[in-house]
C-alpha cells in the first residue's frame, strides 16, 4: 500500500513539474517572440498606427488604409473586386458598409465579425501581455513547417475562440496563424502568413500579410506606418445613412405649436403647445416621441428609416391613443417632404381604413412644419387635420 501511494504521489509530482516546465516555456519563448519585433518600452509608447498600402482581393489591387490603437480600435478602407469597403471596430462591437451584401448602409458585426477584428487590431502580436488581456496560451512543442522548425502555440481568447500560431524557432517571429476568420459574414478556418519584415523606429512589424481560406486568398502589402498620429475617433462611432441624414434637421430639441383644422370656420386655431426630442437611436432610424392633445390626448411614437429596396423614406407612428400603428412611405419633392400610405397594404384589401399623409415644409436651420392630413377617396383629395410647428429649443 505504501509502495503504490509513493507512485501515485511520484506521478502527481512529475506531472505538477511538467505543467510547470511547459508553462515556463512558453512564456520564454513569447518573451523571446515580442523581443524579436523589438523595444518593448518603445511599444508600449505607440498610442495608434496609421498603415497605408495596397490590398488584393478577386485578383484586384487596390489602395489600403487602415488604423489601429492601442485600446484595441480598428478602422478601414479597402476594396474587394470592385466593390469599396468600410469596417469599424471600437474593441467591443463594430459596424461594416459592405456594398457586397447589398447593404448601402453600416451594419453591426457579428459574433464571428467581432472576433476577426479582434485579431485585426493586434499592434503587432496577441501574445503582447496576453495574461493581461485574459488571453491563455498552451504551447503545443516543435513542428517541422515548410522545411523550417516551429514553435506552435496556441492562444485562447476570453470569447473562447482559438488561434493556433507557428514561430521560427531561430527567429521567434510569427510565420503562420490558424484561425476563424469570415467570409461574407460567415465563419471560415483561414490560414495567415508573414513575411517582409522590416524595421520603423526600432520596431519590427510585417510588411507583407497573406491570408487564404475556401479558395479565397488575399494579401495585404504595407507600404508606410506611422506611429501616434491623431485619430478621429469619429471613425469608430456607428454614422447615419447617406438617405437619413437628409433627416438631420429635425434632430434636436423642439417647442412645438399644435394647431387643429376648423372645418366648419375653414382657419386653424391654436389646440396645445408641447416639447419634442428627436433624435438617430441608430444607423438608418430617426425617433420622435411626441404628446399633444386636440380633443384627446394623442401620445405617438415616430419613426423615420430608409428603405434602400423601395428608395424611399417609411415612416411608422404608434399612436398610444387608438393603439394603431402606421405605415407611410415617400420621398423629398424639392424642398418639401411628403409620405402617405395610400400604397401600403394593410393585409385585407376589402378593410376600409383613412388614408392619411405626413408632409413636412418649410424647413429651416432652426424651425420645420409637419402637417398631417388625411383622405377618404385614397388620396384623391386630402383634407387638412393637425398642423405641428417646430421651434428649435434655444
Amino acid at each position: 500500500m505504501n509502495l503504490i501511494k509513493y507512485q501515485i504521489l511520484t506521478l502527481i509530482t512529475f506531472l505538477s513539474i511538467s505543467a510547470i516546465t511547459v508553462a515556463q516555456n512558453a512564456d520564454e519563448i513569447i518573451a523571446l517572440h515580442i523581443k524579436a519585433h523589438g523595444d518593448t518600452e518603445k511599444w508600449e509608447t505607440i498610442k495608434s498606427m496609421e498603415i497605408t498600402g495596397r490590398f488584393t482581393a478577386f485578383s484586384v489591387e487596390e489602395d489600403f488604409y487602415a488604423i489601429k490603437t492601442d485600446t484595441g480600435a480598428y478602422y478601414a478602407e479597402l476594396h474587394l473586386g470592385q466593390h469599396k469597403v468600410k469596417e469599424s471596430f471600437n474593441g467591443t462591437t463594430g459596424w461594416t458598409i459592405d456594398p457586397w451584401q447589398d447593404f448601402v448602409f453600416p451594419r453591426e458585426l457579428n459574433s464571428t465579425e467581432i472576433n476577426v477584428f479582434e485579431q485585426k487590431a493586434e499592434f503587432f502580436t496577441p501574445f503582447y501581455s496576453y495574461k493581461e488581456k485574459g488571453h491563455k496560451v498552451e504551447l503545443l512543442g516543435k513542428q517541422n513547417v515548410d522545411g523550417v522548425d516551429m514553435y506552435v502555440i496556441v492562444l485562447t481568447r476570453p470569447s473562447g475562440k482559438s488561434e493556433t500560431w507557428y514561430l521560427d524557432a531561430n527567429t521567434y517571429l510569427e510565420y503562420k496563424c490558424e484561425s476563424v476568420w469570415t467570409d461574407f459574414a460567415y465563419p471560415a478556418q483561414a490560414e495567415t502568413f508573414f513575411d517582409d519584415f522590416r524595421t520603423i523606429d526600432g520596431l519590427v512589424i510585417p510588411f507583407f500579410v497573406e491570408r487564404t481560406y475556401y479558395q479565397r486568398d488575399r494579401i495585404t502589402q504595407i507600404e508606410n506606418i506611422e506611429f501616434n498620429t491623431n485619430i478621429n475617433s469619429s471613425l469608430f462611432e456607428m454614422p447615419q445613412s447617406e438617405e437619413i441624414k437628409e433627416l438631420t434637421f429635425m434632430v434636436g430639441e423642439w417647442d412645438v405649436k399644435v394647431e387643429a383644422w376648423s372645418e366648419r370656420r375653414k382657419r386653424w386655431y391654436t389646440a396645445d403647445s408641447t416639447i419634442s426630442t428627436i433624435n438617430f437611436i441608430a444607423t438608418n432610424l430617426l425617433q420622435e416621441k411626441i404628446n399633444y392633445e386636440v380633443f384627446f390626448v394623442q401620445s405617438k411614437i415616430i419613426n423615420y428609416t430608409y428603405n434602400s429596396a423601395t428608395k424611399k423614406y417609411r415612416i411608422t407612428v404608434f399612436n398610444g391613443f387608438s393603439s394603431d400603428v402606421e405605415v407611410l412611405e415617400g420621398n423629398f419633392t424639392d424642398s418639401t417632404f411628403i409620405a402617405e400610405n395610400t400604397n401600403i397594404s394593410y393585409g385585407d384589401s376589402t378593410q376600409k381604413i383613412a388614408f392619411s399623409q405626413i408632409t413636412i415644409s418649410e424647413i429651416k436651420q432652426n424651425s420645420f412644419v409637419l402637417e398631417i392630413m388625411n383622405s377618404n377617396d385614397k388620396g384623391n383629395t386630402w383634407n387638412p387635420g393637425v398642423k405641428l410647428t417646430y421651434i428649435r429649443k434655444k
